[in-house]
């Protein structure tokens, strides 16, 4: 009897702690009137949220990523908010190392006059376990991924600003797991890449490029909550929810703006206070 007691309770209380997304709204400032992004991985979550925080700042979008019809469904949605002459997708996997320089300079070619001058970095996956059960082909599909194609994307990227004097912002999507033991190649990749973040703003500042990383914690992507889903409770993190894509666009459209031209070579933290204030959301 004491334990079904015990499930009703567990039960009940799950259904009256039940949080469901509220309408949080996307700053709508135009602060980046005339701008051009590059977005990788924008088809869907952190991506997407971020090319419609842009748009709605009046920046033109280009989003890319592996899966075309995943592109064309973000696409159709944008336009649906009247950005029909402002978002443009292409298909790039940036695994495909390969390929990267190709890839960029076709849509550059394709944009016509347009000069792109925001690089989001935000392709990305989180496959495997951790150490001691790892398989090598998981390890190196992350590592592929989230740090070498980002780092030739941002090597193609920035020898176009240089060579056409273009003063740009990148942004680099890192994560809160970057504050955690590297036991996993998704974590490691993630701190691969706020040292990335340091190293190139400090490369690159001379030219008027400025580098920065955003870190967002448990955020309700479907790298971690099905997009059906519409509880985002999680009781483990300080805040006792899952964090909101929009939330992340927000602090994006201001890093990359006249508004974070003194924010350089950082990585802003928008965790909920998981891995800056605890641990004990995660195992290990």
């Amino acid at each position: 009897m004491k334990n079904i007691l015990k499930k009703i309770k567990k039960y009940a209380k799950k259904i009256y702690l039940k949080k469901i997304p509220e309408p949080y709204p996307i700053y709508d400032g135009k602060l980046l009137n005339g701008r051009v992004a590059l977005i990788t991985g924008g088809g869907s979550g952190i991506g997407y949220e971020i090319a419609r925080s842009f748009l709605k700042n009046g920046a033109t979008v280009i989003i890319t990523g592996r899966n075309l019809d995943k592109l064309k469904n973000a696409k159709n949605k944008l336009e649906e908010k009247a950005y029909m002459d402002k978002i443009m997708y292409f298909k790039m996997d940036i695994s495909e190392i390969n390929k990267i320089e190709e890839n960029i300079n076709n849509i550059i070619k394709n944009i016509g006059d347009r000069k792109i001058d925001i690089l989001v970095n935000n392709a990305g996956i989180c496959k495997g376990s951790s150490i001691g059960s790892t398989k090598i082909e998981d390890f190196q599909d992350v590592i592929n991924t989230n740090i070498t194609g980002t780092y030739f994307v941002s090597q193609v990227i920035t020898n176009y600003w240089i060579k056409n004097k273009v003063k740009g912002n990148i942004l680099n999507v890192s994560s809160s797991s970057a504050l955690r033991p590297a036991i996993t190649a998704y974590t490691m990749s993630k701190w691969a890449l706020n040292g990335l973040t340091q190293g190139m703003a400090k490369k690159f500042i001379k030219y008027g490029i400025t580098v920065n990383a955003v870190a967002p914690g448990p955020t309700k992507t479907p790298m971690l909550i099905s997009d059906e889903e519409i509880d985002i409770n999680r009781e483990s993190s300080p805040i006792k929810r899952f964090i909101m894509p929009e939330e992340i666009a927000n602090i994006a459209v201001m890093l990359v703006s006249d508004m974070g031209k003194t924010i350089v070579g950082d990585t802003i933290y928008a965790t909920g206070g998981a891995g800056t204030i605890t641990y004990e959301d995660m195992e290990y």
